[in-house]
């Protein structure tokens, strides 16, 4: 089951992959991985290592704060829980392959090929829209993806380079599988509770609605 659903996803993001190039080859453009057209002022490469260096920023930004908002808002809560139900027990080679075969297919396709036609904020709304999920518990995952993709497209228009949106994307899918995979929001909340509750028995009993007056 693991090996097809994982030559399934190779099949698919190959696909997406080649419509990218095929797509950029209609314009005349034989690499999606670099383009002139940068809003940084600076030599190629410069905006190569600014390129692969907000690329790390942004996927330590992004990894923290997963991390952060699933222990912290139950919307966050409820995605995860969503997404661990879907996607099963994951070993490490299936994390690191659906990690990059899903970061360089979409940055190809949505990066390197739609956005130099339709423009930043239109792809960022369409990469949003691709990740619509089955439940209530995916209602917020377009509007995430939707900001992610309005940072990786961002990264790739001001500097003109695909490589810094393929790195943040391949880290963040990389960490955040993991910790899927490993973190269980409902079995941490059982155990708050538990020490909740522990807390609880130990504490001295208070006495209530009761005066002691002293004696004359």
């Amino acid at each position: 089951m693991k090996r097809r659903r994982l030559l399934a996803a190779s099949a698919a993001y190959g696909l997406l992959a080649l419509v990218g190039f095929a797509w950029c080859a209609l314009r005349g453009e034989w690499s999606p991985w670099a383009s002139e057209s940068a809003l940084l002022p600076l030599s190629p490469g410069v905006r190569a290592l600014a390129s692969v260096l907000g690329g790390l920023v942004v996927a330590a930004c992004t990894v923290v704060a997963t991390r952060a908002l699933v222990r912290r808002t139950r919307w966050a809560r409820a995605l995860h829980g969503e997404l661990r139900a879907v996607l099963g027990p994951l070993d490490g080679i299936e994390i690191a392959a659906y990690a990059l075969l899903s970061s360089v297919a979409e940055e190809l396709f949505f990066r390197g090929a739609m956005q130099p036609a339709l423009g930043l904020v239109l792809t960022s709304a369409v990469f949003g829209a691709v990740h619509l999920g089955p439940s209530r518990g995916f209602r917020v995952w377009p509007l995430w993806a939707a900001a992610m993709g309005l940072v990786f497209g961002g990264l790739v228009a001001l500097t003109g380079y695909l490589h810094g949106a393929v790195i943040a994307h391949f880290l963040i899918n990389y960490e955040n599988l993991h910790f899927i995979d490993a973190y269980d929001p409902a079995a941490g909340m059982a155990d708050a509770s538990l020490a909740g509750r522990a807390a609880d028995a130990s504490a001295p009993p208070r006495l209530s609605g009761t005066r002691v007056r002293a004696g004359r």
